[in-house]
């Protein structure tokens, strides 16, 4: 039984860190602008959070206010609901877009050194 309890649980830790082993964004610093649209995000090492600042746009955030918000792995990226805006950081290249009531951008990202 003590067994089986423990294996329980390494099979539900597998998809998790399957998910951060895959995400291209995890532990790095990001810049990017579209128009007058600038962002910076940082993604933690496991993938599951960013905290961003923008230079604020009605509907996403405040300007150059920073805000963490979770992430979760998407079909087409790590998704974060930014104040009721749907960010997707890409899997397979170096977009951000959002896309909600207000907004529909799409910001080609640089890593920060």
């Amino acid at each position: 039984m003590k067994y089986s309890v423990l294996l329980g649980f390494a099979v539900a830790a597998l998809p998790i860190s399957s998910a951060a082993q895959d995400c291209r964004w995890s532990g790095g610093s990001y810049r990017g602008q579209e128009m007058s649209f600038e962002v910076r995000i940082d993604v933690n090492a496991d993938c599951t959070e960013m905290t961003m600042t923008s230079s604020g746009n009605d509907g996403v955030q405040p300007t150059d206010a920073a805000q963490t918000f979770p992430l979760s792995d998407g079909k087409h990226g790590w998704v974060a609901d930014v104040n009721g805006v749907n960010a997707t950081l890409a899997k397979d290249d170096d977009f951000v877009t959002f896309f909600g009531e207000g907004i529909d951008v799409r910001v080609e990202m640089h890593p920060l050194e």
